[in-house]
């Protein structure tokens, strides 16, 4: 630990002190969350790792990214990409790779964004979040509900089927324009429903980047018979100039380095499709039954900018599926559930380059024009769960789970096997770069058990015990886009063993939650200094992450949310001729947090200020080179009109800090950045009716 870091540290016993002192003795009003059980349970019967974000937070962000949005959850790390992207991260470092993205599960309305074996680190984006009633976060495993890819996180975007009919209108900096609306119908103690529509438009800060994007949402409830019947739908489309990373050594805080775009000519267009219906009944002795089949397609074509060569990625996946669970109140102590998932998927990729590789006459010679990957990964999936809620006693609660879940890939090359150029000749300086292995087949079979122990100390005190272990599949990329001489990825499955230990606080002025965990990642899988895809490394993290909402009186109210981790490499591991054992993983700052101050004079005027803090972290593996980190101020404001208008401002980098959303080195082009966003000004109307 810095002694910087230790130093910050030591405020957080002191704000829970004063959290203590300030509280008053009576209970808050519960959240509930579908995340932990597909359906809506108060927090207190779920594992204590989950956290909610309600309409009013996510009202007052008003999130253009999503990253602005999950910012407000301790021990998330996502970065904010160029235009729409991002990459993920949850009580790790902050994850890149072919395959690193299956550590997060990203869920609308609890079915997942992408099929278990074709993640995309930017699949936040094919998510409705800008229409949200609720997002919830799962800090580390989730319950034996979901398998893999819940590894270290899930994140569910849940839109309601009712509420208030709006049409909102936003303008901000670089030619930002939103219109959102959400319009419901029929009657709510029958047959009813709510339509979404978001379109936004951003001409980017940079030259030639920007967006344009549509999302569409449907959410329908009814009854048939003596059934319960629950249809959603989402279609989203996103066209995107993307500005690339500007280099070298502090370029981001150069003024006409960091609006500049060396990849003019980059951009990524996606389509996406998901389509589920939720049907539930009671059954006798207070059982309930819950099937929902699901359909799921998307399409994207990006150019990889960050590659030499700049090649054409075109993917595509579809599938179906679907979840089911059996639940029974045995008594009002005991509940269990048990259910069974299936999905299957088929996934597209084909990755061309029109011209010739410019560069040394290494990467000319081994990274030629032409078809690099064109293959096929047909996909099955099945999981078969069971799930404890036991009151043992007054104060004494277990939730327990185990999952069993099966994975196969049939893996399909349309191209030549081997590393050759698409017309079978050879590469010079020993093969080309890419190597495209012969069809085959992959199965991977995990039991995964979880368990937490929760003790009621008072009206206003729990603490719980959590053991859990979680998993996922290595992702088709990771199998099948191989590099150099690798002809075959022998991967098994990515497994962690998660403990942690918290406290939650609760009354009606104050809501404090602490957590401590630790997290040992097996069988990890990286590319080698032989650009080899293998597994078998080992990462250890360490993490504190806290809580705190406070409302001194009817005018003015805190919120902060911050955490320490420590995530290090555990096992030998060699970036060139180096061993990285001990060192820290890199993209992993120690400390982050966001602290949110809200004065209301009126009833009808609110104005917020937030301070978003990232302590400094490494570039790469070797801990050789870092950036500073970086603090933010932001500030916001809302005014009720009347009963049917609200009218909002928000100031984002209110200082005007030159700061980079994501930092990294590599040996090509050292240093590189994206730079973070100048002083931006939004104003949205909102009406309602």
């Amino acid at each position: 630990m810095k002694p910087d870091s230790q130093t910050r540290l030591w405020t957080i016993p002191a704000l829970i002190t004063c959290g203590v002192l300030l509280g008053q003795q009576a209970l808050a009003i519960e959240e509930v969350a579908v995340i932990g059980t597909r359906v809506e349970t108060p927090l207190s019967e779920l594992p204590s790792n989950i956290s909610v974000l309600d309409a009013q937070i996510l009202e007052t962000v008003s999130a253009v990214h999503i990253q602005q949005a999950l910012s407000q959850v301790p021990g998330v790390t996502y970065q904010r990409g160029n235009g729409q992207e991002s990459l993920p991260g949850i009580r790790s470092a902050v994850l890149t790779g072919a395959g690193a993205c299956g550590n997060v599960l990203v869920l609308e309305d609890g079915i997942a964004v992408r099929g278990a074996g074709f993640c995309n680190v930017n699949e936040l984006f094919d998510t409705h979040f800008e229409q949200a009633g609720r997002i919830e976060v799962v800090r580390g495993a989730n319950t034996a509900f979901y398998g893999s890819n819940a590894m270290l996180g899930s994140i569910n975007v849940s839109l309601p089927s009712q509420g208030v009919d709006r049409i909102s209108l936003e303008l901000g900096a670089n030619d930002y324009r939103r219109a959102k609306a959400a319009i419901g119908y029929g009657n709510p103690e029958a047959q009813h429903g709510r339509l979404f529509l978001t379109v936004a438009e951003d001409g980017g800060f940079r030259d030639h980047s920007g967006y344009q994007q549509q999302k569409l949402s449907l959410r329908h409830e009814t009854t048939l018979g003596d059934w319960n019947f629950r249809l959603g739908a989402t279609a989203t489309h996103l066209d995107q100039e993307t500005a690339g990373f500007v280099v070298g050594l502090d370029s981001y805080r150069d003024p006409g380095l960091r609006t500049g775009n060396l990849d003019p000519e980059a951009f990524r267009n996606t389509e996406s499709l998901r389509a589920w219906a939720s049907f539930s009944k009671d059954l006798a002795s207070q059982r309930t039954l819950k099937i929902t089949p699901y359909l799921r397609f998307t399409e994207m074509d990006f150019l990889q900018h960050f590659l030499p060569g700049d090649p054409l990625e075109q993917n595509q996946q579809r599938g179906f599926g679907w979840q089911s669970s059996l639940t029974a109140e045995v008594s009002d102590s005991l509940q269990w559930s048990v259910g069974l998932d299936g999905e299957i998927a088929s996934g597209e990729l084909l990755q061309i380059q029109d011209s010739p590789t410019q560069g040394s006459a290494f990467l000319r010679e081994t990274i030629p024009a032409g078809t690099h990957y064109d293959y096929q990964v047909d996909s099955r999936q099945l999981g078969l769960f069971g799930h404890l809620n036991w009151q043992m006693a007054q104060r004494w609660k277990l939730l327990a789970g185990l999952r069993l879940e099966y994975m196969r890939y049939d893996y399909d090359n349309r191209s030549l096997d081997g590393r050759t150029r698409d017309d079978g000749s050879e590469c010079g300086f020993g093969g080309c770069r890419y190597s495209r292995p012969a069809d085959r087949t992959d199965s991977f079979t995990h039991l995964s058990p979880k368990l937490e122990l929760q003790f009621q100390a008072s009206d206003h005190w729990r603490l719980h015990l959590a053991l859990a272990d979680s998993f996922r599949a290595p992702q088709a990329t990771e199998l099948y886009r191989l590099q150099r001489a690798q002809t075959v990825a022998e991967l098994d499955q990515v497994r962690a063993s998660h403990i942690e230990v918290g406290a939650r606080w609760q009354t009606v002025q104050t809501n404090m939650a602490l957590t401590i965990y630790q997290i040992r990642q097996r069988n990890v899988i990286i590319r080698d200094s032989d650009f080899f895809n293998v597994d078998g490394q080992e990462i250890d993290s360490q993490g504190l992450e806290l809580s705190f909402q406070h409302t001194l009186n009817p005018v003015w109210s805190a919120r902060l949310v911050a955490a320490y981790a420590h995530h290090e490499y555990a096992s030998v591991q060699f970036s060139g001729d180096q061993n990285i054992q001990g060192n820290q993983v890199d993209t992993a700052p120690n400390l982050t947090g966001n602290l949110t101050l809200t004065w209301s004079p009126t009833p009808r005027i609110a104005t917020y200020l937030e301070l978003q803090h990232v302590s400094d972290y490494f570039l790469d593996p070797e801990n050789a080179h870092q950036y500073p980190g970086h603090t933010l101020l932001n500030w916001r404001a809302s005014y009720q009109i009347n009963d049917r208008w609200a009218a909002s401002l928000r100031l984002l980098n209110l200082t005007n800090k030159y700061y980079a959303d994501r930092a990294d080195f590599t040996s090509f082009t050292d240093e590189r950045y994206f730079p973070g966003e100048p002083r931006s000004l939004f104003g949205e109307i909102r009406w309602h009716f």
